[in-house]
C-alpha cells in the first residue's frame, strides 16, 4: 500500500516497487510478516508495519502521532532508531509525543500546553525549563 501513491491502487507493483517494499520491511525487521494480515499482528509489529508503509512512499516528510505509545521497549527502540536513521538521510520527521526522553532526541521541539504553544527551540533548553 505504501507504493499506491505513486502507482495507484489498481495497478500491479513494479519490480522496483516490490524491492522498495521489501527493503523497508527488512529495515524494520518485519520481512517475516509479509504474508500476515495487519489485524493479526501485535501492537509493535503493526506500528513497525505502518512505518514501513510510510517509508515505502519515499516522501521527504514523515508525520507521526505518538508512534511508540503503548509498545514494548524493543519496539520503542526500533522505532526511535529508524526515526534517527531516516532523519539523518534527509527526511523531515515531525512527531507528536508525550515522551520527554524521545522529545529530547529531536533537533527542534515545540512545547504545547493545553493546545497552546508555550516554547520552541532546542530540546535541551525547552525540556529542562519545563521539568
Amino acid at each position: 500500500m505504501g507504493c499506491w501513491a505513486h502507482r495507484g491502487p489498481w495497478r500491479w507493483l513494479s519490480r522496483q516497487d516490490r524491492g522498495t517494499v521489501h527493503a523497508c520491511m527488512a529495515r524494520l525487521d518485519i520481512a517475516d510478516l509479509a504474508n500476515r494480515r495487519l489485524d493479526t499482528l501485535s501492537g509493535g509489529q503493526r506500528q513497525r508495519t505502518l512505518i514501513a508503509q510510510a517509508l515505502a512512499q519515499q516522501a521527504p516528510l514523515l508525520l507521526l502521532d505518538e508512534p511508540a505509545t503503548g509498545l514494548d521497549s524493543d519496539s520503542q527502540q526500533a522505532i526511535s532508531r529508524i526515526h534517527t536513521e531516516i532523519s539523518d538521510q534527509g527526511v523531515t520527521v515531525v512527531q507528536a509525543t508525550h515522551d520527554l526522553d524521545e522529545a529530547a532526541r529531536a533537533d527542534h521541539c515545540l512545547l504545547l500546553r493545553d493546545g497552546t504553544a508555550v516554547a520552541e527551540g532546542a530540546p535541551a533548553a525547552i525540556l529542562s525549563a519545563d521539568r
